[in-house]
């Protein structure tokens, strides 16, 4: 970064859009974000991931420098202290406390007036600032060839997405709700004519006929709104349905790097919010459309008992419209921070849940509760101040409609008494002047929901705007799906392979090959972050090379059917994943098709079955919760039989076999080569790797050697070093 920068014009106030990031790691990706929003360019943050090479260890101030550079903009970084940022017109990024980037948007003698992707705007003192300030500033400014475009992310678009297909239920409530205006009409029309023509006219007569006639307008109008809420509540269980398992659907079907760069805990709450906005959808926001309409109506016939009553009426809406609209950009910038904190909170209560042992034996367990109760009440607290904004609203419209109720007495009344209106009119105006606030209360209470909802739509639809993983079904692949038939060879092919796991980065993977025959084992070995596992998930299918070719029995892996792959393809790791269940439901993922026989081969060869023929109930009996009821290595092997259960013709394990003792390894690794599946190793281990057909010695993604065990022992390169390192270790 250059240095001494000459000083820009004068520091101005300016109000730049908040993009929150929704990952700690994305926040220099949502700090440009911002700076091209204030000059009129909407990204998506998934784009600017993209662009400024987010990874699992986030991104770098010259990655976000270059990456404003392909928006066009006139971006340079560079080193100042302080006082020199008097001279830098904002909006700016700053390197903030060494792990965080957000805008600046006035540096004043006192406040520094921040946009911060974590919390969104707020203030600090100047102290303050200057305590967590590092240094590094990024200056942007539009340059020739920048365009704006886009748009902000809207709400409608959002919502008309969600409810495609479910028109016809939704005009159904819609007809159903603006029938309900006609007994609401009705009904301040017999007060009129029972007040004018009954009690002052004397035409007692009518009376009867008037109360049954306006008994059966109410019982008409309970039984339209009972048929309103029955077609709703059937709308809303369908909605929660959809959503829930779309959502579900398109989560699963993400590619690899999304999963890393997210907490579990956080994901699962965002399937939970599917519930929360199919329940918004269907009831705030659907009475609110209801109440528009029926305004409408109400106004209509109220302007024509007297047009200066109405007026008054309506200036409830206003004034109720006007303050919603102030509060409005505050309270969507709060609600998406509250999600992401009680999201963050349950990440953490999950991740420390799950690592309860770890947690009493190192005695850990007041530090996590202070670490949980961090996010948890922050969240709280969010949440407290977004109920009493919520208080306010609500309280608004009540008030609103005495005032307006007391005026509407008191000129009606002088109404009245110069013979302009009737008391019979004067009381059916006041009834349908209850029926026309009412809604106005039903908006000012929908307000919250809607901005709540937009901060919910955010982050479902960071996941439903995701590219997903591109799947090649059985007749698209044509002839590549006749030859291969239902399952591979196991012939693996590798040409070329190039990998990073930042594409802003150097590759961590360079022009790799390797040919591998049916029934082969090979083992990948390597120091620690020379991209052996890294290998071994490309050919697996978890990451997406950058250029090179991954091939299978001859046929390119993007051209063979998705369910080929899954049938021929096993991979294990060394994070065991077991759920509460049954033993059986763990090896075969409620998969119908996993035989018994299939199952009962797969625990022998992973030479698991007397441990689980053992437990209560054999194969349908029951694993706690990450089978605590079993040992480390006896996880371990139910991992591996998980994957033989499908008789796959590659099998890759990736320090698999970490947790097993050594005659142990030796027994399951001598039957997975009798099934004569093909075998991709990695592992440490010299017992592990010692019989395979081929070892490749890796070194910062480059193979350096290859060849058979006693070949590159004879060699005495970097191999025989790793081979005595590991033995002078025991």
């Amino acid at each position: 970064m250059a240095s001494n920068e000459p000083d820009g014009p004068p520091l101005k106030k300016v109000y730049t859009p908040t993009r929150l990031q929704l990952e700690a790691v994305e926040c220099g990706a949502a700090a440009l974000g911002m700076i091209l929003s204030y000059y009129g360019r909407w990204v998506s943050l998934a784009e600017l991931r993209q662009r400024c090479g987010v990874s699992r260890d986030g991104s770098k101030a010259s990655k976000i420098v270059q990456a404003a550079r392909t928006y066009g903009m006139q971006a340079k970084g560079f080193t100042k202290d302080l006082a020199a940022l008097e001279g830098i017109e904002p909006p700016f990024i700053v390197f903030w406390q060494f792990n965080h980037f957000l805008v600046v948007e006035h540096l004043g003698p006192k406040w520094v007036h921040l946009n911060d992707p974590a919390v969104g705007h707020r203030r600090v003192t100047r102290e303050e600032f200057s305590g967590s300030y590092t240094g590094v500033v990024l200056q942007m400014t539009p340059g020739p060839e920048f365009q704006r475009g886009g748009s902000p992310p809207r709400v409608l678009p959002a919502i008309l997405r969600r409810l495609r297909g479910n028109w016809i239920p939704i005009l159904f409530c819609t007809a159903a709700g603006l029938l309900l205006t006609a007994p609401k009409l009705i009904l301040p029309v017999i007060s009129s004519i029972l007040v004018d023509w009954v009690i002052v006219g004397g035409a007692l007569h009518w009376a009867p006929a008037l109360c049954v006639f306006a008994g059966a307008v109410l019982l008409l109008q309970l039984a339209l709104k009972a048929l309103e809420l029955t077609y709703l509540r059937r709308l809303r269980l369908k909605l929660i349905s959809s959503l829930s398992s779309g959502f579900l659907q398109s989560l699963l079907n993400l590619p690899m790097p999304f999963f890393t760069q997210r907490f579990a805990g956080d994901l699962a709450c965002r399937i939970q919010q599917n519930q929360q906005v199919a329940s918004a959808l269907t009831g705030q926001l659907a009475e609110a459309i209801l109440a528009v309409c029926t305004m409408l109506f109400y106004g209509a016939v109220m302007v024509s008992y007297s047009p200066l009553l109405t007026g008054l009426a309506a200036m409830s809406g206003v004034v109720n419209f006007v303050l919603f609209r102030l509060m409005y950009r505050q309270r969507v910038e709060a609600n998406l921070r509250m999600s992401q904190d009680q999201g963050t909170a349950s990440s953490v209560a999950i991740a420390g849940l799950q690592g309860i042992e770890t947690l009493k034996a190192t005695g850990s367990e007041d530090g996590f509760f202070s670490k949980w109760i961090a996010y948890y009440g922050k969240a709280s607290l969010l949440h407290q101040k977004m109920a009493a904004g919520n208080l306010i609203c609500s309280s608004l419209p009540g008030i609103l409609e005495n005032l307006i109720n007391s005026a509407t007495l008191l000129v009606g009344g002088l109404m009245v008494i110069e013979g302009r209106m009737t008391l019979g009119m004067m009381l059916a105006f006041e009834g349908l002047q209850a029926a026309f606030l009412a809604p106005i209360a039903e908006l000012t209470a929908v307000g919250p929901a809607i901005q709540d909802l937009q901060g919910s739509l955010q982050r479902l639809d960071d996941v439903l705007d995701e590219p997903s993983v591109p799947t090649v079904s059985r007749e698209a692949a044509g002839g590549a799906a006749e030859a291969l038939g239902h399952s591979l060879r196991g012939q693996v092919d590798v040409q070329n392979l190039t990998f990073g796991y930042s594409p802003a980065d150097p590759p961590l993977i360079k022009d790799f090959t390797l040919k591998v025959n049916p029934g082969q084992c090979v083992a990948f070995v390597g120091g620690s972050g020379s991209g052996k596992s890294t290998i071994a998930k490309l050919i697996a299918g978890l990451y997406e090379p950058w250029s090179g070719e991954i091939s299978f029995d001859g046929v390119r892996r993007r051209e063979i059917p998705s369910v080929v792959l899954e049938n021929s393809i096993g991979y294990v790791d060394q994070d065991v994943v077991l759920f509460e269940g049954t033993v059986r439901q763990n090896l075969t993922l409620w998969d119908p098709a996993g035989s018994e026989p299939a199952i009962r081969r797969a625990l022998q060869d992973a030479i698991i079955e007397q441990a689980v023929m053992a437990l209560p109930g054999g194969l349908d009996g029951t694993l706690l919760e990450g089978a605590s009821n079993l040992s480390g290595g006896q996880r371990q092997r139910l991992e591996i039989a998980r994957a033989l259960v499908n008789s796959p013709a590659i099998l890759v394990l990736d320090e698999a076999t970490s947790a097993l003792d050594t005659e142990s390894e030796s027994l399951m690794m001598e039957a997975v080569r009798r099934r004569g599946c093909t075998c991709l190793i990695v592992a440490h281990r010299l017992s592990t790797i010692r019989d395979c057909d081929e070892i490749v010695v890796l070194r910062y993604g480059v193979v350096v050697e290859r060849g058979t065990h006693e070949s590159l022992v004879a060699e005495n390169g970097y191999y025989a070093k790793l081979i005595q390192s590991a033995e002078d270790s025991h």
